[in-house]
């Protein structure tokens, strides 16, 4: 147990359904017979989920998680270190203060010196809501009705005005973030909440926004946080819009969990969580310029 009551846990890396996130992929494993087979977690988050919804209030996982197609540049590896976090009672309003002093005392502690400096002037942490980048990089908010119009006249892509009309509106937004507003978040750590509603994930929707946000340090994407969703039947159609995508991206498709499902209509709390890939961290705590030089994952398979 930690001195903020956070109960550290362990669950199992390989399992027979995994996350059904569009844009990930697992890697699948067999037994040497063929007649077994799982696949390497993406993320703990369903277990640890589960976990929550027995009566535990704060646990944490330092996991090994696995990803493929992570590879291209000197950020990703197929396998890498995540920290995964749940409290019961916070809110992404107070979860973001509490990883904020996380980050805090990290720096102090294990920092190099030039970070102290640093951590000490005005505006090396900053915050912003997802609107508010949109507003000042480009003029203009995340409406899909202001995408398309961006994405043609800054040629993002080389589809057509009538193709961009078809396009799903997370595809469209990310498109633009990842080209137009990531890149310009400056150095310094950078808090990003209020997402679009079609960016929930697992996320609930309040005041018209999806409660949640992300982590960068100097551009880099280290974290990614929620207000839980504990709704199953809301979940349950995330699911299937996610299958229908999945399908429509010519990717496998996955069962839904239904322990995890059953899981969150018996006890799951009001609670927050948050994952922070520490490769990526202990990158940017010791000055360094890629992950070859701090994580033993970091190969060519």
């Amino acid at each position: 147990m930690t001195r903020n009551e956070f109960l550290e846990v362990d669950t199992p890396s390989l399992k027979p359904i995994v996350g059904m996130e569009p844009y990930l992929d697992p890697f699948e494993v067999h037994s040497p017979s063929g007649k077994e087979k799982g696949y390497l977690i993406t993320s703990p988050e369903y277990s640890l989920k589960q976990m929550m919804a027995t009566g535990l209030t704060r646990i944490f996982e330092l996991a090994h998680t696995y990803r493929s197609g992570e590879v291209g540049s000197s950020y990703h590896t197929k396998e890498f270190l995540m920290l995964e976090l749940y409290a019961e009672g916070m809110d992404d309003e107070v979860l973001l203060h509490f990883i904020e002093k996380f980050l805090r005392e990290l720096i102090f502690t294990v920092g190099i010196p030039k970070l102290h400096n640093q951590l000490s002037k005005p505006g090396f942490i900053r915050r912003f809501t997802v609107q508010s980048v949109f507003l000042i990089h480009l003029g203009h908010g995340f409406e899909r009705e202001n995408l398309i119009p961006t994405i043609m006249k800054q040629k993002l892509t080389s589809a057509s005005f009538e193709e961009l009309q078809t396009w799903q509106y997370e595809d469209l937004f990310f498109l633009v973030f990842l080209n137009c507003i990531e890149p310009k978040l400056g150095e310094g750590i950078v808090f990003l909440y209020d997402y679009p509603p079609e960016c929930a994930a697992l996320a609930r929707i309040e005041k018209g926004v999806a409660k949640r946000f992300e982590i960068y340090w100097d551009g880099l994407e280290l974290a990614n946080a929620f207000y839980e969703l504990n709704d199953p039947k809301e979940q349950r159609k995330r699911f299937a819009d996610e299958q229908a995508l999945r399908a429509k991206l010519g990717k496998e498709v996955f069962p839904m969990d239904e322990d995890f499902l059953e899981a969150l209509g018996n006890g799951f709390p009001n609670c927050s969580g948050i994952s922070i890939g520490m490769d990526r961290l202990i990158l940017k705590l010791l000055g360094k310029s890629g992950l070859a030089e701090v994580s033993p994952y970091w190969m060519e398979l």
